[in-house]
């Protein structure tokens, strides 16, 4: 929905402050057609309403520490927990920490470079955490899950930029979100509407939890069989005349103290160690979608008739998830990516899904490899990226990986990557935290129980169906959103 938008009408006072110019575009604002608004800053406590971070400098940062500082970068559109990976969240020295005493629920939002990104804590993420200059931490008197959905919302962004065209000073603009409009349900039970709007947030971010513990088992489970499994122990030892006759290569990590201590492990894990080729493994480059190569091509972010559905690796998750699909259309018959296929980034962030649901029309672009596995069984292919995110968070790929900007891993390099062979038992032990759908519970949810319902139905899901239904769950929130914006009645099914 676009909410920037030309009102239908003005007020003389408006066309004389733009010099009695009747150009519609000149009056473009953001339109909310509700009137049962509330400013950011009535919803927040008056006598403490936020408190902002502290910025000790990267001078305090660390390789390891006990305690931990979050940058802005921590918080993601996509994310409403903050995200952990990539230097967001940062060792820090404890001589330089200030306890800010996080509490289970804050919410907290960045006043700086990416403003009015914000995520919630979760209780995990609380011990020994401060938080940047550029976050602050609200304190809202409100239901805040309530709050926090609408802050999430892509209404609240759009108002944020459109005070930001107008010319606020640099002052005004670090408090400038105060002034941005939250939604109320107009309807005689508003309190049971927003308690729905509330129950729907929280479940979504229990999927998120649920979604990121499978991740680190599947991380723990594979450090766990190779460090159990070692038949024998070996030394590093500096490569030799022969070592690098035989990769013919000195533009590589391959010869460094941590990938060789690595490759040591699998060739010493007792069920031994194979290529992606010797696997069976095949791989194919997804087409180049330069104009001079195939031609014009149109993008949309909704999906049309006829058009690809385009994922990129920039937008694959640490998870094996998607953020966004976006959708292409193009005159050319391009490749397409198959149910049970991996797609593997291979330009710096090396990050990898498998097609666990096939997708109509889906390709890739130049920067994927598709990586096929002929005949072997789905939760082979899963184990596999796995397996290749293990590596990847490990930083194993980027010492096999060549050039600068994060690095470039082809096809040509993946026999480099070694694959400790392991059993089929702990192959489909891993993929099932991956893929793993299971029937919801009998008993029907209310609002009382809603949320507590999804917990005990995310116990048994994998990664990609707690994000199908997480990515469900979101799509139910926008459309009960959007009725509450336009002043309309929200019939609540619980």
């Amino acid at each position: 929905m676009n909410y920037l938008r030309v009102p239908n009408q003005i007020t003389l006072d408006e066309i004389r402050t733009k010099d009695s110019s009747l150009s519609a575009g000149m009056y473009r604002r953001v339109v909310i057609p509700t009137s049962t608004v509330k400013r950011v800053s009535d919803l927040l406590d008056s006598n403490h309403p936020f408190e902002k971070g502290v910025e000790p400098g990267s001078l305090w940062y660390m390789k390891r520490s006990t305690h931990h500082f979050i940058r802005t970068k921590a918080l993601q559109d996509y994310s409403s927990l903050l995200y952990p990976k990539g230097g967001a969240i940062v060792p820090i020295n404890p001589r330089a920490f200030e306890n800010p005493e996080l509490q289970d629920g804050d919410i907290l939002m960045s006043k700086d470079s990416n403003v009015g990104e914000c995520a919630i804590i979760d209780g995990d993420q609380l011990k020994n955490h401060m938080f940047s200059g550029g976050i602050v931490r609200l304190h809202p008197t409100c239901d805040r899950h309530y709050f926090f959905s609408f802050l999430k919302h892509p209404l609240f962004k759009t108002q944020l930029l459109a005070m930001l065209a107008r010319g606020a000073t640099i002052t005004h603009a670090k408090t400038i979100w105060l002034d941005c409009l939250i939604p109320f349900p107009n309807q005689e039970n508003s309190e049971h509407v927003i308690k729905y709007v509330s129950i729907l947030m929280q479940a979504i971010v229990e999927k998120e939890k649920s979604l990121r513990a499978r991740h680190e088992a599947i991380h723990e489970l594979i450090g766990d069989e190779l460090a159990n499994s070692q038949s024998h122990q070996q030394n590093y030892s500096y490569p030799t005349i022969t070592d690098i006759r035989d990769t013919s290569r000195l533009d590589t990590g391959l010869y460094c103290r941590e990938f060789q201590t690595f490759k040591k492990r699998t060739e010493n894990y007792k069920h031994g160690v194979l290529t992606l080729s010797a696997l069976g493994v095949k791989s194919r480059r997804g087409p180049n979608l330069a104009v001079s190569v195939i031609g014009k091509s149109l993008y949309s972010d909704t999906p049309k008739s006829g058009w690809y559905a385009l994922i990129r690796p920039t937008n694959i998750t640490d998870y094996g998830t998607l953020t966004s699909i976006e959708y292409l259309g193009n005159r050319k018959r391009l490749p397409t990516v198959n149910k049970g296929e991996i797609i593997f980034g291979c330009e710096a962030t090396w990050r990898s899904l498998v097609l666990v649901d096939g997708i109509d029309r889906c390709t890739t672009n130049f920067h994927g490899t598709v990586l096929y596995w002929d005949g072997a069984p789905l939760e082979s292919v899963i184990w596999l990226r796995c397996l290749l995110e293990y590596l990847r968070q490990e930083n194993i790929l980027r010492y096999i990986a060549v050039g600068g900007q994060g690095g470039h891993l082809s096809p040509e390099y993946f026999d480099y990557i070694p694959i400790p062979k392991f059993p089929e038992g702990k192959q489909v032990n891993i993929a099932r935290l991956y893929h793993n759908p299971t029937s919801p519970p009998e008993d029907k949810p209310t609002l009382d129980t809603f949320v507590d319902w999804h917990r005990s139905w995310n116990e048994n899901l994998g990664i990609w169906e707690l994000n199908r239904e997480m990515k469900s769950l979101q799509h139910t929130l926008a459309d009960v959103q959007e009725k509450i914006i336009e002043g309309k009645t929200v019939q609540v099914p619980l």
